[in-house]
């Protein structure tokens, strides 16, 4: 049950953030407001969008990827991309605000894929059934 759970999680997340870090990348905005970068480091959506892609869904799709072939360091991986997640949202509310119902929802994916991998990690190791 946390293998299947954590491939969706990790799957879908994947899917988001490649498809909305493309989308930042190739629309520069996706319709969001250039006014929400005042006062942080970036000029424009671009280099978020490109970290979103790589990081937060290039995580999630290796994690998902090593779940779906069962690979003995996929609860880790997993864990390591739930907890890039979690540090994206909260790097992003610092720096824009709560803009979004997406935010808290994938702050939760994130700890979520957190909490899976490390059940997933116990089963593995022969600590929980």
């Amino acid at each position: 049950m946390n293998r299947l759970a954590l491939i969706i999680l990790t799957l879908f997340v994947a899917a988001g953030a490649i498809l909305g870090g493309i989308g930042l990348i190739v629309e520069a905005d996706l319709g969001m407001d250039p006014a929400l970068l005042d006062g942080t480091p970036f000029a424009s959506f671009v280099v978020p969008g490109y970290i979103l892609l790589l990081a937060v869904g290039g995580s999630n799709l290796i994690a998902g990827i090593l779940l779906l072939v069962d690979h003995e360091q996929a609860s880790s991986f997993a864990f390591l991309a739930g907890s890039i997640l979690t540090i994206w949202i909260a790097v992003q509310v610092v720096m824009i605000g709560m803009v979004s119902l997406l935010q808290p929802a994938y702050f939760t994916f994130g700890l979520m894929t957190m909490g899976f991998a490390y059940r997933y990690w116990l089963e593995t190791i022969g600590y929980a059934s």
